[in-house]
């Protein structure tokens, strides 16, 4: 018998430029949970912070756009945090300033890529997990078929 597992925690590279923030997501059974809820709430959050980008781009307010990035990087930070810890989420900042100083805003579009990163990685356990219970309840019908790309 063979059992293959995926890890409970995922291994997250992330280069930016010379730099490179070797990290992992956590996705344990009690941090899936809270990591499903908080990027769940973060991403409701960035439809909002979306309007404003756009609606500061149509009308060319500065202002209003600089609003939304900061907004953008107030969502973002705990559902990455959530993921890789603040530890990781410092260095990819410091990454991003290159030596510089810079704000957290200024990171924000490394930010979605690693929050990205981190939904997809909770999508694909969170489907493992449902693939498994919905294997389990028919693993005695005799006429059960597998089930493949099961998602939530």
């Amino acid at each position: 018998m063979e059992l293959k597992l995926k890890a409970l925690y995922e291994p997250l590279t992330v280069e930016i430029g010379e730099v490179t923030v070797n990290t992992a997501i956590d996705v344990t059974a009690d941090n899936l949970m809270n990591l499903t809820e908080v990027c769940e709430k973060a991403s409701k959050e960035m439809d909002e912070v979306s309007g404003w980008q756009r609606q500061a781009e149509k009308e060319r307010n500065v202002d209003l756009l600089r609003k939304a990035n900061k907004k953008a990087a107030e969502i973002l930070e705990p559902a990455i945090v959530c993921g890789i810890g603040q530890e990781a989420y410092d260095e990819i900042v410091k990454a991003c300033g290159a030596g510089r100083k810079i704000s957290k805003s200024a990171c924000n579009i490394v930010m979605v890529r690693v929050l990205y990163a981190i939904v997809d990685t909770v999508n694909e356990h969170r489907g493992v997990i449902e693939a498994e219970k919905a294997a389990h309840y028919l693993a005695e019908a005799d006429d059960a078929q597998p089930i493949f790309n099961a998602a939530i």
